[in-house]
């Protein structure tokens, strides 16, 4: 008899029985809900890469509107080890869904969605009521707000809560006005390319004029502006200049040469341009270039050239950039690097102090008591920060940060252990 050497494979089961793959051009069901904060924050962390070939690019029309301002590069770069990722910590003590929802809010400016995502998490989300972080970024919001009838009804809640009083409106106030001690000056920072997308950051320095006594906005770190971008600041500085109010600017050389090589096209480079440039002249006190740049505006765009009225009375500033009584009121506390107003980009002129301000320190404290708001893509550049000040054996101490930053740091991956409570 006869044997086959090679035996038969065996018959293949039935196509019901056998494992279902997935179609190749499956996709998710649109109707699913978005990722949480925390998945939100890991993926907005990588650092954007370079076009791909079939991306649309602005066209030459589009490209010649704009301006850039060549320079050395930020002292704060998303380092090769760094900007895959930056991880987001498992978890941290007091933060929930819902305080990691406000906390990201609030970074983008939106204050009063911010408090709504917490006021219904306290009442409704089981997390975010037994999570006192959460209920003192309401109380901060609040307290901001000016909201005080709100705040002491649930000061109430909270005692039933957690047992233990609130934080009082003083507290918190108080909080923030030390913070503020050491500069005489809030301080506003414009960074990257100035357009359309900095209006709340223009909003936000015309809406700190109304409560601060003198303000100082920092042009240094801004890259380049489009038309749209130059009449937003051009008339915002016009509403200051009017009011006679006390604005220290601080490195417009940079955005002033720049403006200046664009006006030589005439009306071509748009009228935002002009005004900007204009203004600024105006807050230099330069007055023979600005009737030079005046007849050839009027010339330009067929209308009568503005007449020069300065500011009346603005803040001087030293060869560093600084108002001599901002630089002598940091000095009275040489060991603590200040931090206030808004921290907006990557390359935040004030985050870009921390590295200069940590050489030949082992401890590296931050006063945050006196900032309003980070937003996201700053926090990243911190945590990069704090990463590499630690790879040099350094520490970073972090004093005063109110609640609802507290979050949104805690929430990026910067430790707890970062933050302490201020000496009294």
């Amino acid at each position: 008899m006869a044997f086959n050497l090679f035996p038969k494979s065996p018959v293949k089961g039935k196509a019901a029985d056998a494992k279902p793959r997935p179609e190749p051009g499956a996709r998710p069901d649109p109707r699913s809900p978005p990722g949480s904060a925390r998945e939100l924050a890991a993926t907005m962390k990588v650092r954007p890469s370079a076009p791909s070939r079939g991306a649309v690019r602005p066209s030459a029309v589009e490209s010649e509107r704009e301006i850039t301002v060549t320079g050395p590069p930020s002292l704060i770069e998303w380092t090769p080890a760094l900007n895959q990722k930056i991880q987001v910590a498992e978890a941290n003590p007091g933060l929930c869904a819902v305080l990691e929802n406000a906390a990201l809010l609030y970074a983008n400016g939106q204050a009063a969605q911010a408090r709504l995502v917490l006021e219904d998490g306290i009442a409704n989300d089981d997390d975010a009521k037994i999570s006192p972080l959460a209920w003192l970024a309401l109380f901060d919001l609040l307290q901001r707000s000016g909201d005080h009838a709100e705040y002491d009804r649930l000061s109430l809640q909270y005692v039933v809560a957690f047992e233990r009083s609130a934080p009082s409106r003083e507290e918190l106030g108080n909080q923030a006005r030390q913070g503020a001690r050491p500069v005489a000056a809030g301080y506003v920072g414009l960074t990257g390319k100035l357009n359309a997308g900095h209006a709340p950051q223009i909003a936000n320095l015309l809406a700190a004029s109304q409560k601060q006594p003198q303000l100082r906005l920092d042009l240094g770190s801004l890259t380049g502006a489009d038309n749209a971008g130059a009449k937003l600041l051009a008339d915002a500085l016009a509403q200051l200049r009017k009011r006679c109010y006390p604005l220290a600017l601080q490195h417009p050389e940079k955005i002033r040469n720049a403006l200046e090589h664009s006006v030589v096209q005439g009306r071509a480079a748009g009228e935002g341009y002009w005004i900007l440039l204009l203004e600024l002249l105006q807050w230099q006190n330069d007055h023979k270039v600005f009737e030079d740049r005046a007849v050839e505006f009027a010339v330009a765009f067929e209308v009568s050239p503005p007449s020069w009225e300065p500011p009346p009375s603005s803040l001087p500033v030293d060869a560093e950039g600084d108002p001599p009584a901002l630089a002598g009121a940091a000095s009275d506390n040489p060991e603590m690097l200040v931090w206030q107003g808004t921290l907006a980009g990557s390359s935040d002129p004030q985050l870009a102090k921390l590295a200069m301000f940590g050489e030949g320190r082992h401890a590296i404290p931050i006063d945050m008591g006196g900032v309003e708001r980070i937003d996201f893509v700053c926090a990243g550049a911190l945590f990069n920060a704090i990463s590499r000040a630690e790879s040099q054996r350094k520490s970073i101490q972090i004093v005063g940060a109110s609640p609802i930053i507290r979050a949104l740091l805690l929430l990026i991956g910067i430790s707890p252990r970062h933050f302490i409570k201020k000496a009294t």
